[in-house]
C-alpha cells in the first residue's frame, strides 16, 4: 500500500527463514480488502493477518489520532491473548503500541522486542505538542517501564539509540540498530511505457517528496525553497506525492506564493509499487523536517527509497542522516544555518552539476546495497530473535 513497508518486507523474509507470522494491526490504510466485522483475519501472502476496523488518517488532529491509538492498543491487547506466539515484535509509533506486548508478557510470559521508529516522547514535547509537565512525567515514566520490560530493543539509527541511552539509562547493549531499509529489487523494477512526471512537467530537474504532509515533515519549506529557486532557476520543479493535516494549508501556502501548478505540483498518495517510477523520472528525492533537533535522529523512509532508487538524496537538517550524505557523496545538505536565498542557490548548483549527480546515483544504489539492503536487515533482526 502507500507509505512505509518495513514490516511487510520484514515479515515476507522472516517467512523465507521459516518463522510463522501473526500481524495484528488496522484497516487504516489496507484498501480493497473485505471487512467482515471489528476484526477480520485473512492470509496474505503467508501472513495471517488480523485487521481491526478502523477510521484513521493523517489528516485527524493530534487529539483524535492519540484517541485511535488509545482504541487500537485496547482492542490489540485482547486479540493478542487469543493468538499463540513465541516472540512478539512491538513496533511504533506511537509508544501505546508496547502495550499489548506487555499483556502478552504479563498474561502468558511472552517475551517481546519494541522496535522504536521514533522516539516517543521525546519528539512530541520537544515540538511542544505535549506541554504538561505531569503528563510529560507519566510518559516519561512509561517510556522508561517499556524499555525495561521488553527483552529486547531495535531502533532504526545510532542517534535513536543514543538518545534512549542518554535519557532513559536503558544498557546500550539490550539496543541493537537496525536501520530502515532500501528495498533494491522494488526499485530496480520499473514498468515500461508508464510516465507519471510528464503529466505535470517536462522539466529535466524535478525534485520529488514523498511522504506524509503532516506537522513534523516542513513542506512550507519545500514551498519557500521552491519559491525562491524560481527567482534563480525556474526550470527546477518540485513533486510533493503523499496526504496529511496539513495538506490544504500547504496548498493554499503554495498558492499564495505563486509556485502552485508552477514550481510545486501536488500528488495524490499511490501504492508503493508505482513510486519506482516516480523516482525513475525525478532528478533528486528529498526529505525535509521543521527546526527542532530532537527530529534529526529519525530514519525517513524518504532517505532509504532514494537510495535503493539510485538517486541523490536532499535534505534540510543535520544528524546522522546528513553525515552519511556527505561522507559517502550521496546528495545534498541543506544546512538549517542556511537562508532561503542560499539554499536555493546550493540547490540550483547541484542540480546542474550534471557529472555529480551521475556520480551521486551511482554512490547512492551502491550504499544502498553495501549497508541498507533487506536482506543486511532482516538477517540482523533473525540474530536478534534467535538471541531471545
Amino acid at each position: 500500500m502507500s507509505g512505509g513497508t518495513r514490516s511487510y518486507d520484514l515479515t515476507k523474509k522472516f517467512l523465507e527463514q521459516g518463522h510463522q507470522v501473526i500481524m495484528i494491526t488496522t484497516s487504516a490504510f489496507l484498501k480493497g480488502f473485505e471487512l467482515t466485522g471489528t476484526w477480520t483475519i485473512f492470509n496474505y501472502e503467508g501472513i495471517e493477518l488480523h485487521v481491526l476496523k478502523q477510521e484513521y488518517s493523517n489528516k485527524l488532529s493530534f487529539a483524535k489520532r492519540i484517541l485511535a491509538f488509545l482504541q487500537f492498543f485496547l482492542y490489540a491487547s485482547g486479540r493478542v491473548l487469543k493468538v499463540k506466539g513465541d516472540m512478539v515484535i512491538a513496533t511504533s509509533t506511537p509508544i501505546s503500541i508496547a502495550v499489548p506486548a506487555l499483556v502478552k508478557k504479563m498474561f502468558h510470559r511472552t517475551p517481546f522486542i519494541f522496535e522504536a521508529r521514533d522516539v516517543w516522547p521525546e519528539v512530541p514535547v520537544a515540538m511542544g505538542i505535549i506541554k504538561n509537565r505531569q503528563l510529560i512525567r507519566v510518559l516519561n515514566s512509561f517510556e522508561k517501564y517499556i524499555y525495561r520490560k521488553a527483552t529486547h530493543i531495535v531502533v532504526l539509527s545510532e542517534d535513536m539509540k543514543h538518545s534512549i541511552v542518554s535519557r532513559t539509562g536503558t544498557n546500550s547493549n539490550k539496543i541493537t540498530v537496525i536501520y530502515n531499509i532500501s528495498e533494491i529489487k522494488r526499485f530496480s523494477t520499473v514498468p515500461e511505457n508508464t510516465s507519471i512526471v510528464t503529466m505535470y512537467t517536462q522539466s529535466n530537474k524535478v525534485v520529488l517528496y514523498a511522504g506524509t504532509l503532516g506537522m513534523v515533515n516542513g513542506i512550507r519549506y519545500l514551498i519557500d525553497l521552491a519559491a525562491e529557486t524560481a527567482q534563480i532557476d525556474p526550470e527546477v520543479v518540485f513533486l510533493v506525492l503523499g496526504d496529511g493535516m496539513e495538506k490544504p494549508e500547504l496548498l493554499r501556502y503554495a498558492a499564495e506564493r505563486l509556485v502552485l501548478d508552477r514550481q510545486v505540483f501536488f500528488l495524490d498518495p499511490i501504492p508503493k509499487n508505482m513510486l519506482p517510477i516516480l523516482y525513475a523520472e525525478s532528478t533528486i528525492g528529498s526529505s525535509f523536517v521543521i527546526p527542532v533537533r530532537e527530529l534529526w535522529a529519525n530514519s525517513a523512509n524518504k532517505f532509504f527509497d532514494c537510495l535503493a532508487a539510485g538517486r541523490p538524496i536532499l535534505i534540510n537538517y543535520g544528524g546522522w542522516q546528513a553525515t552519511v550524505i556527505q561522507e559517502k557523496g550521496v546528495g545534498i545538505v541543506l544546512s538549517p544555518t542556511m537562508t532561503i536565498k542560499e539554499a536555493a542557490t546550493a540547490l540550483s548548483n547541484y542540480l546542474n552539476d550534471h557529472s555529480t549527480l551521475a556520480k551521486h546515483s551511482e554512490n547512492a544504489i551502491k550504499l544502498a546495497k553495501e549497508q541498507y539492503s533487506l536482506e543486511i536487515a532482516a538477517a540482523k533482526y533473525q540474530d536478534v530473535i534467535m538471541a531471545c
